[in-house]
């Protein structure tokens, strides 16, 4: 059954992680080695490879470790089926209502930038290098910074 087992080094590479990211991964109970060897060895199986993967997934969309923890625990937790897609189904809903208002922070943000540039690609009526700084606040030109 060994010959179908992964050592730590082997999962890591597969895996793209450290080792010290399969040990962390461990201690937070989200992997468990399949079994382990004569030697003491831990052992992995796909099922592990496929953990890391879902654990990745998760990542990207701006889960903690502790909340993958504790989505795991609820999945393995769950009596039904059903019952765990309900709870991956609100926690995708939660993160795609997050993700939206992100990208609308953001498209706001692109605007304002947006403005500010128009602003300062239009503003050369202190083009000339004797002009100090300190003189924009107080300009009454169209483009000038407004005093603040």
């Amino acid at each position: 059954m060994q010959e179908n087992r992964l050592k730590i080094g082997e999962l890591a590479r597969l895996a793209g992680k450290t080792i010290r990211a399969i040990h962390l991964y461990e201690e937070l109970l989200l992997l468990t080695p399949a079994e382990r060897s004569p030697g003491g060895f831990r052992l992995y199986d796909r099922t592990n490879l496929e953990r890391i993967q879902f654990i990745d997934k998760m990542q990207r969309l701006g889960l903690s470790l502790g909340d993958i923890r504790g989505l795991v625990h609820q999945w393995e937790q769950s009596a039904t089926a059903p019952t765990a897609m309900k709870g991956l189904e609100e926690l995708y809903r939660a993160k795609l209502n997050e993700t939206r208002a992100q990208i609308r922070e953001l498209r706001a943000l692109e605007g304002e930038l947006l403005i500010n540039l128009s602003y300062l690609e239009g503003c050369r009526c202190c083009d000339a290098p004797e002009v100090p700084v300190t003189a924009c606040p107080s300009c009454e030109r169209p483009h000038a910074v407004p005093a603040t």
